[in-house]
């Protein structure tokens, strides 16, 4: 009798699944974004009549911006990286040189500045 392949595979609850090459839901941010462009082309060139090639600008960010954002951050990175990468960049962070860390409110006096 043959050998048995024995292969490990995870549960249905700890498999995300892959649509597009992206894991998870990921793939709507991309799908999402190309939907809103489309209405954002269509309502600059046929609504508020601006050139096609001025609508299409305007398009485009709404087009790369989502891609960009799954692509850079979020596909293939660990759980909350996205969100720690916007507070890293948006708050002053964390340094363990006293000088560059700010002054602690709480503590009054000369010792501690």
């Amino acid at each position: 009798m043959e050998q048995l392949e024995r292969t490990r595979t995870n549960a249905a609850t700890d498999a995300k699944g892959q649509a597009f090459g992206l894991s998870g839901n990921l793939f709507l941010y991309p799908v999402l974004g190309v939907v809103a462009s489309l209405a954002t082309v269509m309502l600059c060139f046929m609504v508020l009549r601006l050139p096609l090639v001025v609508a299409l600008g305007a398009g485009l960010p709404v087009l790369i911006l989502p891609m960009v954002y799954v692509i850079v951050l979020r596909h293939n990175k660990p759980r909350g990286y996205d969100r720690d990468w916007f507070h890293n960049v948006t708050s002053q962070g964390f340094s363990f040189v006293k000088t560059n860390q700010p002054a602690n409110p709480r503590l009054k006096g000369s010792d501690h500045e």
